[in-house]
């Protein structure tokens, strides 16, 4: 036996067992690896400065080993030996894995090594669409230092061809820069400005005669063209909208809809949405602009640029706030004139929209009529989300019966799990009416439909449900979640698991994640899934970002289950982090542990690091004055908020004083910590009255009434999980009642 074979099965056998692997649950049938194995010793010889022997283990996997191991190798020995090594390690990498991030590892090993020729010959024929701008961007270098005759086409389709990124800007100033003004003006003593261009449109929409603003459009063809060719003027006109220069994006408009239209530039979708975008943002007469934009759909009916005229006329309509039939007829035509399922349900998005800023009985009867035509439900969830606080406020209750039965299969189950149980809800308060059949008839439909624990939960213990049921409720996500990989006739890639697997058994921790995220679509079991997250949560012992990893996979893997979840595994979507302290604290201060559980995974999903946008601080995500404020109430001078002890100590504290001052209101308690006790009693009071009460108002119909739909979330996702905490580690669900009456 060689040495390198002794040093391979000393590996093997003893390297993939790390700190923080092959603890927890079951490996699935604990498989050998075969082939696959010699991609995980070669990263571990790789560890250990063996070059030679790790190329060798890496090219055994790429021949011989199942797709993903296979490809991580070649992928592997595209960095190792000499540039010749490379270079034809890259060659064989996409014969072998023709897919455009291997495409992308290999030009840019072949625009490293000079061998340009190399670069644009792999890259023919790509789809300008769908590659990684990297990829491109490549491509086009290589292409101008060589001088390639297609260089100038490629880079307009680059530009034009999708929606512009950080890459692109970069690309513009290091080769395309140039005074767009002096490109557009130098040679006019006198550019148009603003005044100019709105008075060949003036008075036109008043007087409502398309006609007149079709002949608008037309008389805005300048004298003089500008010096850039259209291309060019297209390229910089889209970097101008990019960069949010709304105004002389405006001002220069006309030339590009002149070039459009004497076909020196090709009809491009996207050159018509900044057109619509510089219109609708870098000019305030949105009256004539709606008008212009109204005939010029007439003028390309038929043609792509139909649907974004149709669109940018409503909206600008709606920017007006005083045509809403031209704005409605416009967003319909749009509907009409879509060429796409995206874009219809953008344009039908606005339309209801149009209805619901003035609701009247109309907004129920567009919703119940479009909600037919739309293809992705869930664009439309917030429609709903601001529609629940406005049917409350104009007494609307009967509504969400109405609703839940005639969307029920059109809307999102989300929202018709949700409109179901306020529907119960408000008939057992009396503000509804409906037989006793008709509401469990509804709380049963919120336990079917939906992704959302909270409203499952509280409609089962409305039904009665014993502890048990509540359990098969809650651990159902096959049922609950619309089953995304059962509906999908689930097989498992055994390809992907193995790589993944092969991560935990060979101990690459920081490899786990990252590899999860780029295949967990693939098709990943919830038993393959939940070993990883074990995995992880066990690494957190020793490197916390690990346990928050662990979090996050086992969230995606409940959500694509083929099957009802265990116990242990719904303990690694809520886990018991920190929970010397957490017990510590809550003792102290009487708080009960499931809430401050379920407050540190909703704040910071166990983050010890994180930071929020507005400055909050670490576990408990607590404002630097609202501690210092703290430490002066608990006599703790000294103090450092990224220790968790003293994070959890604080938000402890924090909640167990809102707590009181909310007459021992957990919900009224969470929404408080989220946005202010203040803020809280005046939402309260102005429910009241809508409700026609002094006082006790059920907690779960006001949440309903707020006024911020992400503070609405916050409350639900809260009392999800304190009664999840509670559920799984005390085997209780007492807290429901105390959180929602």
């Amino acid at each position: 036996m060689t040495a390198a074979s002794r040093l391979s099965l000393f590996l093997f056998f003893s390297l993939c067992f790390s700190s923080c692997s092959g603890i927890g649950l079951k490996s699935p049938g604990q498989k050998k690896f075969g082939p696959d194995a010699n991609y995980f010793i070669a990263l571990k010889l790789l560890q250990a400065g063996n070059e030679k022997e790790a190329a060798q283990k890496f090219s055994a996997c790429a021949k011989k080993g199942s797709f993903y191991c296979a490809q991580k190798s070649a992928r592997e020995l595209c960095k190792l030996g000499s540039v010749q090594e490379r270079n034809a390690a890259c060659l064989k990498l996409i014969q072998k894995f023709p897919e455009s991030p291997n495409l992308l590892i290999a030009a840019r090993q072949f625009y490293s090594a000079d061998e340009i020729n190399k670069v644009i010959e792999i890259t023919e024929n790509l789809d300008f669409t769908e590659v990684p701008n990297e990829l491109i961007k490549i491509r086009l270098e290589a292409m101008k230092k060589r001088g390639d005759s297609r260089y100038r086409q490629e880079l307009f389709d680059w530009f034009s061809l999708r929606s512009l990124s950080k890459l692109h800007l970069e690309y513009y100033k290091e080769n395309l820069e140039i005074d767009f003004e002096k490109a557009i003006y130098g040679i006019e003593d006198n550019p148009l400005s603003n005044d100019d261009i709105d008075s060949l449109f003036d008075d036109a929409a008043d007087a409502g005669i398309a006609n007149n603003a079709s002949e608008a459009a037309d008389g805005l063809q300048s004298e003089v063209l500008p010096s850039l060719s259209p291309e060019d003027l297209a390229i910089n006109y889209r970097i101008l909208l990019y960069q949010r220069n709304y105004t002389p994006a405006f001002e220069t408009a006309h030339y590009l809809l002149d070039f459009i239209k004497e076909g020196s530039l090709p009809v491009k979708p996207q050159l018509f949405s900044d057109i619509g975008k510089a219109f609708l943002y870098g000019s305030q007469d949105f009256l004539t602009n709606a008008n212009f934009f109204r005939a010029s759909a007439k003028n390309y009916a038929g043609s792509e640029a139909e649907y974004y005229f149709w669109f940018y006329a409503g909206r600008l309509f709606e920017k007006t706030h005083r045509y809403k039939t031209l704005e409605k007829n416009c967003f319909l035509s749009a509907v009409q004139s879509a060429r796409s399922a995206a874009q219809k349900d953008n344009a039908l998005w606005y339309l209801l929209n149009s209805d619901f800023q003035n609701f009247t009985n109309e907004t129920i009867s567009s919703i119940n009529k479009y909600c037919r035509e739309w293809s992705d439900p869930a664009y439309f969830d917030d429609i709903f989300s601001n529609l629940v606080p406005v049917l409350f406020a104009a007494g609307k209750f009967n509504e969400f019966g109405s609703l839940y039965r005639n969307l029920d299969g059109l809307a999102s189950p989300q929202i018709t799990g949700q409109f179901a149980y306020i529907y119960a809800r408000l008939c057992e308060q009396g503000y509804a009416s409906a037989t006793e059949e008709e509401i469990k008839a509804a709380y049963l439909t919120a336990i079917k439909n939906g992704n959302h624990i909270y409203y499952k939960i509280l409609a089962a213990k409305k039904l009665g449900y014993n502890l048990e049921q509540i359990k098969k409720v809650i651990f159902n996500y096959s049922e609950k979640y619309g089953g995304i990989n059962l509906s999908a006739g689930f097989k498992p890639d055994t390809a992907a698991e193995n790589l993944l697997e092969g991560y935990v058994k060979f101990g690459f921790p920081e490899q786990v994640y990252p590899a999860y995220m780029e295949l967990y679509k693939k098709g990943i079991s919830a038993e393959s899934s939940f070993h990883i997250a074990d995995f992880l949560n066990k690494c957190g012992e020793e490197n916390n970002d690990y346990y928050v990893q662990s979090i996050r996979i086992a969230s995606r893997a409940a959500l694509l289950s083929e099957r009802d979840l265990s116990s242990e595994e719904m303990k690694l979507l809520y886990p018991q982090g920190f929970s010397t302290s957490v017990e510590n604290w809550c003792q102290t201060y009487n708080v009960e542990p499931a809430v401050m559980y379920a407050l540190i995974r909703s704040e910071s999903f166990f983050d010890l690091d994180i930071k929020s946008h507005a400055g909050a601080v670490g576990l408990t995500q607590l404002m630097p004055a609202t501690a210092n404020d703290i430490s002066r109430r608990v006599k703790k001078a000294e103090y450092d908020l990224n220790e968790p002890d003293t994070n959890i100590q604080f938000g402890t504290y924090y909640f167990s004083e809102l707590f009181r001052r909310c007459d021992n209101s957990y919900l009224l308690s969470f929404f408080s910590y989220n946005a202010g006790i203040t803020k809280v009693r005046r939402w309260l009071q102005s429910s009241l009255i809508e409700f026609g009460k002094k006082q006790n108002m059920p907690h779960d119909l006001f949440l309903e009434t707020i006024p911020y739909a992400e503070t609405q979330e916050y409350g639900r996702k809260l009392v999800s999980a304190a009664v999840l905490y509670q559920l799984l580690y005390e085997d209780s669900v007492s807290l429901i009642n105390e959180m929602v009456e």
